[in-house]
């Protein structure tokens, strides 16, 4: 891959990764919970079901603990994007 190209692949992945940080909250709560099930992500021992069809989740514990999963996967993203921008310097003989 040729530096420009390494320049511009650690661009995406930098915006990428911290578009999944800042949009952590609304990947997990509604994107996850639609996919994977509310009772997966709190447990199903924190999901009340209330009368009129909704439901309430009580374990905030696990909620950050997505939230935060989701976020470090991002920074990892980004970081990846600035280890291949800083390499992309360093072999723009090798193009």
């Amino acid at each position: 891959m040729k530096a420009n190209q390494r320049q511009v692949s650690g661009i995406i992945l930098v915006v990428l990764g911290i578009l999944i940080v800042v949009f952590s909250g609304k990947i997990v709560f509604p994107g996850l919970e639609v996919l994977l099930g509310i009772e997966t992500i709190v447990g199903s021992e924190s999901v009340h079901y209330l009368p009129g069809g909704g439901y309430m989740f009580t374990n905030p514990g696990a909620m950050a603990r997505w939230i935060l999963s989701v976020a470090a996967v991002g920074i990892a993203i980004a970081a990846f994007g600035v280890w291949l921008m800083v390499n992309a310097e360093s072999c723009k003989g090798d193009s």
